[in-house]
């Protein structure tokens, strides 16, 4: 589809494109005391289509100066929701290349042929960081020729470690864990059906038991094959608090400057009885296994491992959780399980 007098050309992406989005994704960058860059290399085309079944992302090209204006798009997975596999696209978020901000309006044209490419989906969501008020601020008002944007709750990352062997953690035993998914994860929305999408990365599986029942489990994977985090600096507080010895305080080390962030995440995260003292001993317990300088996990304001959460020192960064709909409102009615790792 061409547009702006054939300038610009909104097509569908293919590995091809792989240079162009890299781009746009270095040219990003979070604002604020933390400024971190969230990368996608050495392949972001191929990193999408690794968090799904199939990735539907659009790239807006410059024809005459052959150059990536802008990427975005979703990944389609098959996810519990309302106790049900469902088809469902995550929106990856839009973003242009600095070069063509304010050059280029192409918003309504890019929803539409997204629309068109995952009209199989019965489910579409996304979120958005806290600090980009200029998009919230946007897309929650309904608008001519835009999807809804609902807004479902908050939605917190937890950067921790504190690693140490409190209790006893086996690793790499799996029995019981398809129990746990037909009883547990399945009765949360959007947690992804398949626990083994290459996008998780490497990883192994921890648990602990109880008279052979796993009462706490999780998934914890290298991913930085394909994504990354490169701090970039400090503002305000920030800027001495990365200068203190925080991990004698248990809290993550703070990487270097210019620096990709070594860091693990945490997925399919069960605590029997949401039992706060168990969640925080378990997790540190397996973080004491791995060598990542911290670990990643993500959680719904209505999770209740969110509050167990709070008994370990971390650092924390918050999104808005949306459901988007062009065609009418698509009730949950359960807890949101969408997992950080694949956000």
């Amino acid at each position: 589809m061409n547009f702006q007098n054939d300038k610009y050309t909104l097509r569908s992406a293919d590995s091809g494109d792989n240079d162009g989005i890299r781009e746009i994704f270095h040219s990003e960058g979070f604002s604020g005391g933390l400024s971190v860059k969230y990368l996608r290399d050495p392949k972001p085309y191929d990193s999408f289509c690794a968090d799904g079944d199939r990735a539907e992302i659009l790239v807006i090209t410059d024809n005459e100066k052959h150059r990536t204006a802008a990427v975005g798009g979703a990944v389609i997975r098959m996810e519990y929701v309302n106790g049900s596999p469902e088809k469902c696209a995550y929106l990856t978020g839009l973003k242009i290349h600095p070069d063509y901000r304010r050059k280029i309006s192409f918003i309504a044209k890019a929803y539409s042929f997204l629309h068109d490419n995952i009209s199989d989906c019965r489910y579409t969501y996304t979120t958005i960081l806290d600090d980009n008020i200029s998009a919230i601020s946007m897309l929650e008002k309904k608008r001519k020729n835009m999807p809804e944007y609902k807004y479902l709750g908050h939605y917190t990352t937890y950067c921790f470690h504190g690693g140490k062997n409190i209790i006893p953690v086996e690793k790499d035993n799996l029995s019981g864990f398809d129990k746990l998914m037909e009883n547990h994860f399945s009765r949360m929305d959007h947690v992804p059906v398949e626990y083994k999408y290459s996008g998780f990365g490497e990883g192994h599986f921890y648990s602990v038991r109880e008279n052979g029942e796993i009462i706490a489990c999780c998934f914890i994977s290298d991913q930085q094959a394909n994504k990354q985090y490169k701090m970039m600096s400090y503002g305000g507080i920030y800027r001495l608090i990365s200068k203190l010895p925080t991990k004698l305080l248990g809290y993550p080390e703070f990487p270097k400057a210019d620096s990709i962030i070594d860091h693990g995440v945490v997925s399919y995260l069960y605590i029997k009885n949401n039992d706060k003292k168990l969640c925080a001993d378990f997790l540190r317990s397996a973080a004491a296994q791995t060598d990542f300088s911290l670990l990643l996990w993500g959680g719904s304001e209505n999770n209740p491992l969110c509050s167990a959460m709070e008994k370990l020192r971390s650092i924390k960064y918050g999104s808005r959780f949306y459901s988007v709909s062009w065609d009418g409102e698509n009730v949950l009615t359960g807890m949101i399980g969408a997992e950080a790792a694949l956000l």
